[in-house]
């Protein structure tokens, strides 16, 4: 197994495991895929400036198998005299391949690439089921906290 950045390259592949992890958890993804939709989001997204502290990578088998992914996306802040964090918005590993250390890898090699980036620190909203936070409290260095999140969402404006 090894872990890949995702490129327009490799959205293929990425579209093949979104739906096995469809069809394996129904329950965790309550929205269809439209395949053809994704694939193009997906694609336009990578070429977008706007999405250029964005991050996804892909842990894949020798035959080029999607089997986990971790996106992740950069947040440079001018607060405490200039830092760089990373949040974690999505990981996800097929049903099938957890307790394989599929999940461990994927962090590990994130870690990798944020430490070469200067970041010290990431932060994550863990799933609220006893696996995730089983997985998460054999992590080193790392801790689950009670904080109130606010989330605001906007409504976006049609684009002429």
């Amino acid at each position: 197994m090894k872990v890949i950045k995702l490129t327009p390259h490799n959205v293929e592949a990425l579209v093949l495991f979104e739906k096995e992890a469809r069809l394996t958890e129904p329950d965790v993804f309550t929205n269809d895929l439209n395949a053809n939709l994704f694939y193009h989001t997906t694609c336009a997204a990578l070429l977008d400036t706007r999405y250029k502290s964005a991050k996804c990578l892909l842990c894949v088998t020798d035959c080029e198998r999607v089997i986990g992914r971790i996106d992740f996306s950069l947040l440079p802040s001018f607060a405490f005299g200039g830092e760089i964090r990373a949040y974690v918005d999505w990981i996800y590993v097929l049903k099938n391949e957890r307790n394989k250390g599929v999940g461990r890898f994927l962090f590990q090699k994130m870690g990798e690439q944020l430490n070469l980036l200067g970041v010290t620190e990431y932060f994550l909203h863990t799933a609220s089921n006893e696996d995730a936070h089983h997985f998460y409290n054999k992590m080193q260095n790392a801790k689950i906290t009670k904080q109130t999140v606010l989330t605001v969402s906007q409504q976006r404006e049609e684009q002429a």
